[in-house]
């Protein structure tokens, strides 16, 4: 698990020792996806900042990792074509394809950071995650929970119908 958190931030790396799991998720915000065609923020939706739509966009991650169902993460991405909605896609797809899935434990964005220019921000923080990978068809764990350490992270999100969406994210050794 330690030694593939820089490629988990990427999407393509594991809580475990096995290269099956998503990228990072953030669980500790409760996000509900627009009701309208048209979605517009709200106050309360946390898609209304930049660093609210990051926090949604992990916290969705983290609930599409125990399902490997990517759908959970297209209220907070620019498009299925964007580079973060593919990069969960990609990972979520291949655990599949092995038959795993992950459960987070510990999903932490510190030190965050941003800056905006017009329609586009980008967000900075270091993140830390830790869980443990189940079987996707029993749901019986495969390993110990692990908590990872910090990985610092860059996020580019547009604005996109008064809504912040994350467009792709990376992270840095």
């Amino acid at each position: 698990m330690v030694a593939v958190v820089v490629v988990a931030i990427v999407g393509l790396g594991s809580l475990g020792s096995s290269a099956t799991s998503a990228a990072p998720t953030s669980p500790s915000a409760s996000v509900a996806p627009a009701s309208t065609a048209t979605p517009t923020a709200t106050p309360t939706d946390p898609r209304s900042t930049p660093e609210g739509a990051t926090q949604a966009f992990f916290v969705a991650f983290s609930k599409a990792r125990k399902t490997n169902d990517p759908s959970l993460v297209e209220p907070y991405v620019t498009s299925k074509n964007s580079g973060a909605y593919l990069t969960v896609a990609g990972y979520l797809g291949g655990a599949q394809g092995v038959n795993r899935a992950s459960v987070v434990t510990v999903d932490r964005l510190d030190n965050v950071t941003s800056s905006v220019s017009g329609d586009v921000a980008t967000v900075d923080f270091d993140f830390t995650e830790g869980g443990y990978d189940i079987s996707a068809s029993t749901g019986v764990a495969l390993e110990s929970p692990t908590v990872l350490p910090p990985a610092h992270v860059t996020a580019t999100l547009k604005r996109v119908n008064g809504l912040w969406l994350m467009d792709s994210y990376v992270g840095h050794p």
